[in-house]
């Protein structure tokens, strides 16, 4: 518990760091924590800030994961580091630093209330309003004095670091570096309140080092900024005055690919942006100087907060440039689920939308059929049952004849009901009611502008009414031969409007088995065709009991022969939930995290984060994509964030918005099933490997085999070495 409690307080101290820069990274933090020490009174004085808001938010009753992750601490930090700049250091001033650190924590809270509303970041702007109403009232605090550093800035390295420092510096100075890079190196610096090229050449180093995304984009922001104020003929010195040059760097890494998906869009915008940027930095720093107060980050707050709303009151162009919906503190991170998310379920939309039955189905007529599907009207499927290619017993003349009549039609995902129809007779055997066209019907909205409409349905027979809210897979009502149908099926349709008869629009459905013959096959995301036949899902107990994982579940595995390569801990794993709702599970031992989703019928790994050497990262790449229902033969192919593998990803990182060059790719293959009554044993197999530049190179290959005895065997074979785990799921 102790050394828990202490990971915990150096996390929250080094994450409210690297939050400044947009980053959850340790490392990043640290670095940045050293650097806030090149001014001791500053340094000593952060540290005050972030243990003063952090013990307040926790006797508070503050949201903890929050305060770990440093969310509540940084803008007390940087109020605690701009105070310690200018003032020296006493009990009086340590006592002030206290109090302005609680008061930026309840502006931070109240900020974030307000901005939640909007699902707007509340970026830097508690800082602001702190370090401005601190440094008015300071003013009429006679305890304080100012501080001398900085004034005579030899006396300062020589009080630091003695003569070989101040030696060491007229040596560098000595080097003929460009005046841009200078004030680049400079603006970095001044985030910190470090006002010198050493501080920014080592923040320049540990970003790189933490993101080359993030590191192209504060040079694109920077040296955009410094070309524009060339071409508009102003003063180069207004880069330097008050260092508020870092506007444009924060501004170019948050809407470069921090808050948006980094892509062509969003480095060609964020240079559109910097014109905006030079305007209010310029404009603000005027109406502030009356009051004598420096603009510090207003125009990077308001430049940032404005767009990110903006891009939220489109209603087209999503994806030119695209918001990140799931943050991930990596600009890498954030493009590399993107790509495979899209990869993985296709441009739909994130709402999975299936099949309305069980069972076996087939297509008599798909989009742009040659009976009615046309026009406006084209992207509709008709199903029907089928067996030995008939659709009915006897002679097909009475609708009970037909395989699919009365059978139960099911939502095929979560949503709200907008409208039935119900009342209206079953057509005789090929009659059709031409007056009511879509017979008895029900629209369902699944999602803004996504709606289902299933039509023909059996009058009386609804089990749902107007406005109840419907789980996927819920039994709705049967199949009917209402409104404009000669024989009974199922009218199936996605939209973008709530009305019955609404114009149609092209939408991938998924997931389903499609058979053939003896054959099964695996669809994600597709559209099924005239003729298919297909299936939803049918979930095996076996599997859904050995991998459909809830939060506090308790995972223990035990390695088979090796017993000196993993403690008991290492092979202990928990299932949890964080502050954004993602499930994950957690090995406690490396503090590695492999997040997933369960569906109604997949587990559905997304990302990882932690060591690599961790059997949790082996299960992750060896169990990434999963049905929970068997199928002989079936196959899923699916590919891995390219975030999840090593070394060559550092030469993506810095072409990755332009050009993808590693493939990572997954495969698992459902091999056998032995039934026992109600149990069952199967073997699954699976594998991962990477494509870079067309060459293929398999990295691992896994076996599961889930036993008739409530236990499940894990075989991995990864870098020559096998190994074999168990673990108990009854």
């Amino acid at each position: 518990m102790l050394k828990t409690n202490l990971q915990q307080i150096l996390r929250s101290l080094l994450s409210s760091y690297s939050q400044i820069f947009f980053s959850d990274s340790k490392l990043l933090g640290a670095v940045l924590l050293l650097v806030s020490f090149f001014s001791l009174n500053a340094g000593i004085s952060g540290i005050i800030a972030i243990s003063a808001s952090h013990i307040s938010a926790l006797l508070l009753g503050l949201n903890k994961s929050k305060i770990i992750n440093g969310l509540y601490g940084f803008n007390s930090l940087l109020v605690g580091l701009g105070l310690g700049i200018y003032y020296q250091f006493s009990f009086e001033f340590a006592l002030l630093v206290i109090f302005s650190s609680v008061l930026t924590l309840f502006i931070t809270v109240v900020i974030e209330a307000i901005l939640a509303k909007y699902t707007l970041p509340f970026l830097s702007i508690p800082f602001l309003l702190g370090i401005w109403i601190v440094s008015l009232a300071a003013r009429h605090y006679t305890s304080l004095e100012i501080s001398e550093l900085g004034v005579y800035s030899y006396n300062d390295l020589v009080l630091l670091g003695g003569t070989e420092l101040l030696n060491t510096h007229l040596s560098i100075k000595g080097i003929a570096l460009p005046l841009s890079l200078q004030m680049y190196f400079v603006s970095l610096g001044a985030i910190f309140f470090q006002y010198n090229i050493y501080a920014g050449i080592i923040i320049a180093i540990a970003i790189l080092i933490n993101s080359r995304i993030s590191f192209v984009l504060s040079l694109l922001g920077f040296y955009a900024a410094y070309g524009y104020y060339q071409i508009i003929g102003a003063n180069l010195g207004d880069l330097n005055y008050g260092y508020i040059g870092f506007n444009f760097i924060l501004t170019a890494i948050a809407i470069g690919g921090f808050f948006i998906i980094p892509s062509w869009y969003s480095f060609l915008i964020t240079v559109l942006l910097i014109p905006i940027l030079s305007i209010l930095v310029s404009g603000t720093s005027e109406i502030l100087e009356i009051y004598q107060l420096s603009t510090y980050s207003l125009p990077f707050n308001i430049v940032v907060l404005s767009f990110l709303l903006v891009l939220k009151y489109r209603v087209r162009n999503l994806r030119k440039p695209e918001i990140v919906s799931i943050q991930q503190f990596s600009p890498e991170k954030n493009l590399y689920s993107n790509i495979n998310f899209y990869k993985r379920f296709g441009n739909n939309s994130p709402i999975a939308i299936g099949l309305p039955f069980f069972g076996q189905w087939t297509i008599n007529q798909g989009h742009n059929g040659d009976i009615t599907h046309k026009g406006e009207w084209q992207y509709a499927w008709d199903f029907i049952i089928n067996d030995s290619g008939k659709a009915y017993k006897n002679e097909g003349n009475e609708i009970e004849d037909y395989y699919c009549y009365n059978k139960p039609i099911i939502a095929p995902a979560a949503g709200e009901v907008i409208e039935i129809v119900d009342g209206l007779d079953d057509n005789i055997i090929g009659e059709m009611d031409i007056d009511n066209n879509w017979g008895n019907s029900i629209v369902i909205k699944h999602g803004e502008q996504i709606y289902s409409q299933i039509s023909h349905i059996k009058a009386g027979t609804f089990k749902v009414y107007k406005g109840q809210w419907l789980r996927k897979g819920e039994l709705i009502a049967n199949v009917g031969n209402s409104g404009r149908s000669p024989y009974p099926h199922i009218h199936f349709q996605i939209q973008k409007t709530a009305f019955i008869g609404s114009k149609t629009i092209k939408f991938a459905l998924g997931p389903f088995i499609k058979k053939q013959a003896d054959d099964f096959s695996f669809y994600s995301s597709s559209i099924p065709k005239l003729n298919d036949t297909v299936e939803s899902i049918a979930n095996n107990n076996a599997l859904t009991q050995a991998f459909k994982f809830t939060p506090g579940q308790k995972i223990q595995w035990e390695l088979k022969g090796k017993h000196s390569k993993f403690s008991k801990e290492e092979l202990k794993w928990t299932v949890e939930v964080d502050f954004n709702n993602q499930t994950y599970i957690h090995s406690s031992a490396t503090n590695s995290f492999a997040f997933f989703t369960i569906t109604n019928n997949e587990l559905i790994f997304s990302s990882y984060k932690g060591s690599k050497s961790d059997p949790l990262y082996w299960f992750y790449l060896s169990s990434f994509r999963l049905l929970f229902g068997y199928y002989k033969g079936v196959e899923i192919q699916d590919v891995l964030p390219i975030s999840d593998i090593s070394f060559i990803r550092i030469l993506q990182d810095f072409i990755a918005p332009f050009h993808i060059f590693i493939k990572p790719i997954y495969n698992m293959r459902y091999i056998s099933q032995k039934q026992f009554l109600d149990d069952s044993e199967i073997e699954l197999q699976s594998e991962f490997g990477k494509t870079i530049l067309g060459n293929h190179k398999q990295y691992i290959k896994a076996t599961h085999h889930i036993k008739s005895d409530h236990s499940t065997e894990w075989k991995i074979e990864i870098d020559g070495e096998n190994y074999t785990f168990t673990r108990n799921i009854g």
